[in-house]
């Protein structure tokens, strides 16, 4: 056993006690051994926080107008698919119908579609139609008001099985 002196009060004691006789402070190995551990933990802790720092790093948000964009097109695509039916209901031949393009303004009010469908001959004719606050206008007038000459954005019918 080896002997040291006390930190504290200078007192020559034991290396293997866990406290000072006279001053009460923790001995030498004891001491040691907090410091390590407490060491360590503090070396986990900033590990911890850079690795979490990094990970989130990596991790890109989109901007806000991307996600409105995004919001905006899925209502679009529920929306004219669900016009499309509405139009396949409404023409003579609905198993000839074949769309060819479909159209919308900016926020969605008016969807416009171009078609081809066979007639009761036979024939295969193109149509145009246009979708305007949950009606439906296959008149040359209305295709003309709404559609012609206007800003439009296409529409992708995924997974409809109207096209």
């Amino acid at each position: 056993m080896a002997i040291v002196k006390c930190k504290i009060c200078g007192e020559e004691i034991e290396e293997t006690i866990p406290k000072c006789p006279r001053c009460d402070s923790l001995g030498p190995k004891r001491g040691k051994k907090i410091k390590l551990i407490l060491l360590g933990v503090m070396i986990l802790i900033v590990i911890g926080f850079a690795a979490g720092y990094y990970a989130q790093k990596d991790e890109v948000e989109k901007p806000y107008e991307e996600v409105l964009k995004e919001k905006l097109d899925e209502k679009l695509q529920r929306r004219a698919t669900a016009a499309a039916l509405l139009l396949r209901t409404r023409i003579e031949n609905p198993d000839s119908m074949k769309l060819e393009s479909v159209q919308s303004n900016e926020d969605g009010s008016v969807l416009c579609f171009q078609y081809s469908e066979k007639d009761k001959l036979g024939k295969l004719k193109k149509s145009k139609a246009s979708f305007v606050d949950g009606e439906l206008d296959k008149s040359d007038a209305g295709w003309k008001l709404f559609c012609s000459g206007k800003n439009m954005r296409s529409v992708k019918l995924e997974g409809s099985g109207l096209n």
